[in-house]
């Protein structure tokens, strides 16, 4: 491998893109379809109250709120604060367990390199939500971080609506920018930098999509990928994101920049028309020479303009990004690429193990699941997706459901399904 040095010449779009917005579909909230939301899902790690604005947003849908809770909040004062608000509520402890959800080799590729660990529960929180969804049979759901706000409730069954024809939908983010620590500081040094949609507002149909969540920032990008390329995806409507100081902690730096590179790495393909087949040693090799180019410009420019206390803050996290860059490979990187599109094949054999369309109530029975705890209002009644076994899904091998008293038990075997999407059911 090449060895680079921190390049501090001004950088352009050759060195980085500062938007992929061409990649997505903008579509008018005013003029979409409409559509019904069976759940709003939120996994939650702030103390209860972050929930209440989700919580108001379920109510105004008319649907059910489904709580992944760690951390700061549990399970039980999420039910309770449902009750409270009289919202139906269903909120389960994630205590960190696999759940029965299979093995990825992507969490044991980085679990083996300790410098790209992260400690967060949330790709398990999301991937849990999903494999539920789908049990239930929830046509559509919208996910939302808890610091996620002022999200109105046209703009959400407006997302809804709009799968009928995309993969994904995303809603714009009014409010303080979702982006890297790397993407901060482009932006706050005069970078012209944009958004992509995230998971914290992203309408999804758990029948019809079988992506997941890597455990690896920018997991969300991950996730859209794995639907199928070319991308179907959109953006519409608005939500806001509560502010933060991306440079509070300079660690994040570090827990960001292995996902950011390979992230930015796989879309800088699209962006120009490449396969992501093309994510071979040899892209990598030259993504990372520009990635060195682009945070050598950054902490070149942050440490001449800021002799500020955060000016210390951003060098030291800077300083962050450039040490964990140094231990990025290309054949990392392309064995990274390589692992996650074998663990996409995990899932969606996992998925279609298991039965879809049970309803709520049996659902949970059927995970043996612990720690889950409801609010007092009963979970809206909504008409069976009537999707139940592998021959809805044209898949037919004579599969008829589960054993009596059978539970999932996360393993997978080496066949893959197609690769797109069976398109989601029609409203009834």
């Amino acid at each position: 491998m090449t060895v680079y040095l921190p390049d501090t010449r001004p950088i352009d779009a050759s060195f980085h893109h500062p938007s992929h917005r061409k990649l997505l579909t903008s579509e008018s909230a005013s003029d979409a379809p409409r559509a019904r939301i069976d759940a709003v899902v939120v996994p939650s790690a702030r103390p209860v109250r972050s929930l209440r604005r989700s919580m108001k947003l379920a109510q105004k849908l008319k649907c059910g709120l489904l709580a992944m809770c760690s951390k700061a909040v549990t399970a039980r004062e999420a039910a309770r604060l449902g009750t409270k608000m009289r919202v139906p509520v269903v909120a389960m402890d994630v205590v960190g367990d696999a759940y029965g959800l299979p093995a990825f080799l992507t969490s044991c590729l980085v679990e083996e390199h300790t410098e790209f660990t992260r400690p967060s529960d949330t790709s398990l929180k999301r991937n849990l939500a999903l494999y539920l969804s789908r049990l239930a049979g929830w046509r559509r759901v919208l996910f939302l971080d808890d610091d996620i706000y002022d999200v109105p409730p046209v703009c959400a069954r407006a997302a809804a609506g709009l799968l009928r024809r995309y993969d994904v939908v995303g809603l714009n983010n009014e409010g303080y920018p979702d982006n890297s620590v790397v993407c901060h500081l482009h932006r706050k040094l005069g970078g012209d930098q944009s958004q992509f949609i995230g998971v914290g507002g992203m309408a999804i149909s758990p029948l019809a999509n079988r992506s997941f969540f890597p455990n690896i920032y920018n997991q969300d990008w991950f996730f859209v990928l794995g639907t199928g390329v070319p991308l179907r995806i959109a953006v519409t409507g608005k939500m806001k994101q509560k502010r933060y100081d991306p440079f509070a902690d300079a660690d994040r730096a570090r827990r960001e920049e292995f996902g950011d590179c390979l992230a930015e790495g796989l879309f800088w393909l699209l962006d120009n028309g490449l396969p992501i087949q093309s994510a071979d040693e040899a892209h990598w090799e030259d993504f990372l020479g520009r990635r060195a180019h682009l945070i050598g410009y950054l902490s070149a420019e942050a440490k001449r303009k800021a002799g500020t206390r955060e000016g210390k803050r951003v060098r030291e996290s800077m300083h962050k990004s450039w040490m964990t860059w140094r231990k990025i490979t290309p054949r990392l990187c392309a064995d990274y690429v390589r692992w996650w599109q074998s663990d996409i094949d995990v899932w969606r054999l996992f998925l279609l193990d298991h039965p879809v369309g049970l309803g709520l109530k049996v659902a949970l029975d059927y995970t043996g699941w612990h720690n889950v705890f409801r609010s007092e209002i009963p979970w809206p009644h909504r008409a069976s997706s009537g999707v139940r076994t592998r021959d809805r899904l044209g898949l037919n091998d004579g599969w008829q459901g589960p054993a009596a008293g059978s539970k999932p038990n996360g393993k997978a075997v080496g066949v893959s399904e197609p690769s797109r999407h069976t398109p989601a059911p029609a409203e009834p």
